[in-house]
C-alpha cells in the first residue's frame, strides 16, 4: 500500500488564541524532529488528512510529509505523540518523528484477540494483562496490529511475551511477562458461624452443664 502523502505549512510560534482558531478552521499545530530534522519544525496540516492517514494505516503508519517553504519534497514520518483535551478527546497537537526507512525504531503495537478460549466455555475468565506490546523494526515492517489466537487456551494457560512471534521484528520485554491468561474463577468462602459472645458462652456451658447433671 502507498504511503499516504500530507501536505504541511511552516507557522510560526503561536499564542493560544491563534492555536484555537486555527483548529476551529480544522488546521492542527504540530511539531517536526527527528535525525533528519535539524532542532524542529513548526508546521501546520489538515486534521482531516492525519486522521485519515491512521485510519487506513494505524497508529504506525509511515507519512509522507510534504512541508512547504522547507527546500525539500518530503520527509517520512511517524507519529511520535498526540496531545488531547482531556475532556473531548479532540487533539490539540501532534509531535512527528522524521525517520530514516532503513533504521530500526522502537514502538508499541496494539494486541488484538481472536476467537473464545475453551477455558472460557468451562467456566474460566479470561485476562488480557496488555493491550499492547512492544516491538523494534524497520518502520515498513510494524504491523498495524498483533492477533493472538486465543481459542485454543484451556484453564490455566497463559500466553507470554516470549510466546509471541512477529514477522521482521523483534519483540521487547521479559519473556515471562504474561500477556493474556485464562484463568480459575474466584470460589467465594463459606462464611463461619459467629463465635459466641463471653456471656453467651458462660450460659451455654452452664446450661449443658445441668443437663448433664440431670441425667446422671
Amino acid at each position: 500500500m502507498a504511503r499516504p502523502r500530507i501536505q504541511a505549512e511552516i507557522r510560526p510560534e503561536l499564542t493560544k488564541s491563534a492555536k484555537k482558531a486555527l483548529r476551529a478552521a480544522g488546521i492542527l499545530p504540530a511539531a517536526v524532529y527527528g535525525s533528519k530534522v535539524e532542532g524542529s519544525i513548526l508546521v501546520q496540516l489538515k486534521l482531516a488528512d492525519l486522521t485519515r492517514a491512521v485510519r487506513e494505516g494505524g497508529e504506525n503508519v509511515i507519512i509522507d510529509l510534504e512541508i512547504q517553504g522547507n527546500g525539500s519534497s518530503s520527509i517520512p514520518v511517524m507519529i511520535h505523540q498526540v496531545q488531547r483535551d482531556p475532556r473531548t478527546r479532540r487533539i490539540l497537537h501532534v509531535d512527528l518523528k522524521a525517520i530514516s526507512l532503513d533504521e530500526k525504531v522502537t514502538t508499541t503495537v496494539p494486541v488484538h484477540l481472536e476467537g473464545e478460549p475453551e477455558g472460557v466455555k468451562q467456566g474460566g475468565i479470561l485476562d488480557q494483562l496488555h493491550s499492547e506490546i512492544t516491538i523494534t523494526a524497520l518502520p515498513q515492517d510494524i504491523p498495524p496490529h498483533i492477533t493472538l489466537d486465543i481459542s485454543g487456551m484451556r484453564v490455566g494457560d497463559i500466553i507470554r511475551l516470549g510466546d509471541i512471534k512477529v514477522e521482521k521484528a523483534e519483540v521487547v520485554g521479559q519473556a515471562d511477562d504474561a500477556v493474556v491468561m485464562v484463568r480459575q474463577p474466584h470460589v467465594g468462602h463459606v462464611e463461619e458461624a459467629p463465635a459466641p459472645a463471653p456471656q453467651a458462652a458462660a450460659e451455654a456451658a452452664e446450661e449443658s452443664s445441668g443437663e448433664q447433671q440431670g441425667g446422671a
